[in-house]
């Protein structure tokens, strides 16, 4: 029987047979009679189709949302990825980016290698007025062997080597002395990922030994190739060479700027360099003429010497 607003009716069913009644699928059997066998399966099916449309929508409405996240955590992440920040100082950089090198670094920050002197303090400005939100370092290889000649100073005092070179940012080369250096392939290992953690830009760093004869050799060669006159002087750890003598300006700044080459590849640990000026008694007294001279001694005084 159904009910009806107030009034029933009466309708004939067979027996396990699903029958829709309303939101209802109703299956009758007598007691003493089995389920037919796909009778169960047919009503699960069917119950699953009348399951709440609501639920529906709030698996969709969750997914939408994760989805949403996904593609929002994805954005934020590209906009602040190290590639789009260097992209970003690459523009900032603009004609003049190609005297640089942007390297991402393990800390999160980005560091501008520079060349020399002038281009770091040029990317620095750029930087300053360009307004540049994020984490930025201008570094050049100068500043950077002084950095870490620092910390080597405190913890290898005794460590005997040259310079770090930078001709590969992402892969320093750190010279140490052959003859003086005293560590173990294990401690050299070491050594090197401790370097490499004071460089967070860098993906490794290579120590190279060196012999001192050719560090010495090459100064001296560099000095007679000037025709520098010179002096050498060995000592305990080193060598010092003495430029000496009455050197005009031309002479003593092609000693500086040779000086100043040999440095940039050795450093200034072993071998060095000194400059003793003598004052030319000459000077402003002497006179050539073909091939005769005479130097002016005093009112009347002169003097020829055999060659001037």
């Amino acid at each position: 029987h159904a009910l009806k607003a107030g009034k029933s009716d009466s309708r004939s069913v067979q027996v396990n047979t699903p029958r829709q009644v309303g939101e209802l699928l109703i299956l009758i059997r007598p007691e003493s009679e089995p389920w037919v066998p796909e009778q169960p399966e047919k009503l699960e099916t069917s119950a699953k189709k009348n399951e709440p449309r609501f639920k529906n929508g709030i698996v969709a409405a969750l997914a939408g949302f994760f989805i949403l996240g996904i593609g929002t955590v994805g954005t934020l992440w590209i906009l602040n990825s190290p590639q789009r920040q260097a992209a970003e100082l690459d523009s900032l950089l603009g004609q003049e980016k190609e005297r640089f090198q942007v390297l991402p670094g393990r800390d999160k920050m980005l560091y501008v290698a520079a060349q020399n002197e002038r281009d770091t303090l040029w990317a620095r400005q750029v930087l300053a007025r360009g307004d540049y939100d994020k984490n930025a370092r201008v570094i050049n290889e100068n500043e950077e062997n002084k950095r870490i000649s620092t910390w080597l100073d405190t913890y290898y005092p005794q460590l005997a080597y040259y310079r770090l070179h930078f001709d590969e940012p992402r892969k320093p080369v750190f010279w140490l002395s052959r003859q003086r250096n005293t560590m173990s392939k294990k401690e050299l290992e070491v050594l090197s990922q401790k370097l490499r953690a004071l460089m967070p830009y860098a993906d490794s760093v290579n120590i190279t030994l060196m012999d001192d004869v050719t560090a010495a050799g090459q100064a001296e060669a560099g000095l007679k190739q000037q025709a520098l006159p010179y002096s050498r002087r060995n000592h305990k750890g080193g060598v010092t060479f003495v430029i000496q003598g009455a050197l005009d300006d031309v002479e003593i700044l092609r000693a500086r700027q040779f000086v100043d080459s040999y440095y940039r590849t050795w450093g200034g640990r072993y071998v060095q360099f000194a400059i003793e000026l003598k004052d030319d008694w000459l000077k402003g007294r002497s006179f050539q003429y073909g091939a005769e001279g005479y130097i002016k001694m005093s009112p009347g005084h002169w003097y020829f010497p055999s060659p001037l």
